[in-house]
């Protein structure tokens, strides 16, 4: 899939049911699970929730940074480090949650806090077009 085919507006996804909530990105690490073949997963960490993790992204992991950095405006000019990005301001939709709290929800995605731009977890997964993100 490609980077922008995944990516939504604020009013699309109200339009669809589901709420979104702000909310800040902790971390985002890789893990590789040797109990399953040393897959490699990324894993987005937030507050109270998890968006992405435990999806097996082996072959297309490269991307998917390459389009979380896009997302969120994060490009550096000498780079920047998995490890570096951290307290990130976010805003992640739930599924079914428009106009009530998202306590006890399921988290189905995030987006950029100041840009109308949201993607879907489902879709950021499958994102494996590096030449279209850059």
């Amino acid at each position: 899939m490609k980077y922008e085919e995944a990516l939504y507006t604020k009013a699309e996804i109200e339009e669809m049911g589901h709420g979104i909530e702000n909310n800040i990105i902790t971390s985002i690490d890789v893990n590789i699970i040797a109990h399953f073949g040393n897959c490699v997963c990324l894993e987005i960490a937030c507050k109270n929730v998890w968006p992405v993790s435990g999806y097996v992204n082996t072959k297309n992991i490269g991307a998917m940074l390459q389009a979380f950095v896009k997302l969120f405006d994060l490009e550096e000019e000498d780079g920047v480090r998995i490890s570096e990005i951290k307290n990130v301001p976010c805003r992640l939709i739930f599924e079914n949650g428009y106009n009530k709290s998202s306590w006890g929800l399921k988290c189905i995605g995030f987006g950029n806090f100041m840009k109308d731009k949201f993607i879907f977890t489902k879709d950021f997964v499958k994102i494996n077009d590096l030449q279209k993100i850059l």
